[in-house]
């Protein structure tokens, strides 16, 4: 038996519109809660709005999964191309999140595969997504085939941010107060 919740149809997976912008605000801080790193997120609404529907070409796109019956928003996968020098496009999937109540039947791995079905749609080679060490979903990615480069390819994952991203940028702080 399936442990799906919606195999009578009542789970949609679509493509967000600027006015999801709100809910998936919501789902982020509910991750970055998950994530033991509340004040992680940076962004407003308005800032995923401009940046999802107001920008050419769109810096993210975004899946939604509601119930067909009531709309209620269960998750969220955002979304984005990237290039790869060895294998051509590829997508980068910044965030998958569930809302609790809805773990583990079925609306994380619809989502998932939406985002798979996309990237080869687009032509991608790869779909390539971080996850935290000590995150149970990594189990459910492990099942898809997806593997590790952490361990398999000993490639580390940096980050330049602040200061430092001004200064390699020839900037320094006071410069960018300025602007």
């Amino acid at each position: 038996m399936s442990t799906e919740r919606f195999h009578n149809d009542d789970l949609t997976i679509r493509d967000a519109i600027k006015e999801d912008m709100t809910t998936v605000a919501e789902m982020i801080q509910e991750l970055a809660d998950f994530e033991n790193m509340p004040e992680g997120p940076k962004l407003t609404v308005k800032d995923l709005e401009t940046h999802g529907f107001k920008s050419s070409p769109p810096a993210f796109r975004c899946k939604i999964a509601e119930t067909t019956s009531d709309q209620a928003v269960l998750g969220y996968a955002l979304y984005y191309p990237t290039y790869s020098t060895w294998e051509g496009r590829s997508m980068m999937l910044e965030d998958l999140y569930v809302r609790p109540s809805e773990r583990k039947r079925g609306v994380g791995k619809r989502l998932f595969n939406s985002v798979a079905k996309e990237a080869i749609k687009l032509g991608s080679s790869r779909l390539d997504f971080h996850v935290l060490e000590w995150n149970p979903a990594r189990a459910f990615y492990e099942s898809k085939g997806a593997v590790n480069l952490t361990k398999s390819e000993d490639w580390c994952y940096y980050r330049l941010t602040g200061d430092p991203l001004l200064l390699a940028a020839g900037k320094d702080s006071d410069d960018e107060l300025q602007n």
